[in-house]
């Protein structure tokens, strides 16, 4: 009879231990996991104004940040704003091209910028997992620097902040409720 409780007493543990181990081994973030947090930065100084827009004028604007940043990559990269926030653009594969549509869920940080938490993922037909073609979009084109593309977490970060604007003008969300097409940007001019 000891050998039996002996037995069951040393399975128990190794099944505690495997336990407190897989645990840890779940909770323990990955090498390349970044977690965004938003920084600590001083309010621009200088003459401020909430500028509301639509998700259309929105879109206009940021396409147009965009396509500059990006003038000299072949890969065209295209936000939209609807019910979402998408990314699209195509990617050439033994001379074929695969439509790639990136939906996201954007949310404003404290320091201003927009989160965009990654919802789904088109690629083509094709179904790949969102963090593959997190990475894929990261590695296959030279985003702007305003674009922070995070694969691990599922996001991308757009910098409002250090969009490239006129000297002295700064931008900030305040608000992003895709809803009531209600978007509110805090621009700074500093004197």
């Amino acid at each position: 009879m000891k050998l039996w409780r002996s037995a069951f007493i040393v399975l128990l543990a190794v099944n505690i231990l495997f336990l407190i181990a897989f645990v840890f081994y779940v909770t323990i973030p990955a090498e390349d996991h970044i977690s965004y947090e938003a920084e600590e930065s001083a309010v621009a100084e200088g003459n401020t104004v909430t500028v509301r827009t639509s998700k259309a004028d929105f879109e206009g604007i940021a396409n147009t940040y965009i396509q500059d940043a990006m003038k000299d990559q072949p890969m065209p990269l295209t936000l939209s704003v609807n019910d979402d926030v998408s990314l699209s653009t195509e990617l050439k594969v033994f001379s074929m091209t695969l439509p790639i549509l990136l939906s996201f869920e954007p949310y404003v940080q404290e320091d201003g910028n927009l989160l965009l938490e990654q919802k789904s993922v088109n690629v083509g037909m094709l179904d790949i997992p969102p963090e593959s073609a997190l990475k894929l979009l990261r590695d296959s084109v030279t985003l702007p620097e305003f674009m922070e593309v995070n694969p691990g977490a599922e996001e991308i970060l757009l910098r409002l902040s250090d969009i490239p604007l006129d000297d002295g003008i700064s931008v900030r969300a305040e608000s992003f409720n895709l809803e009531e097409d209600d978007i509110r940007l805090r621009v700074t001019i500093s004197q």
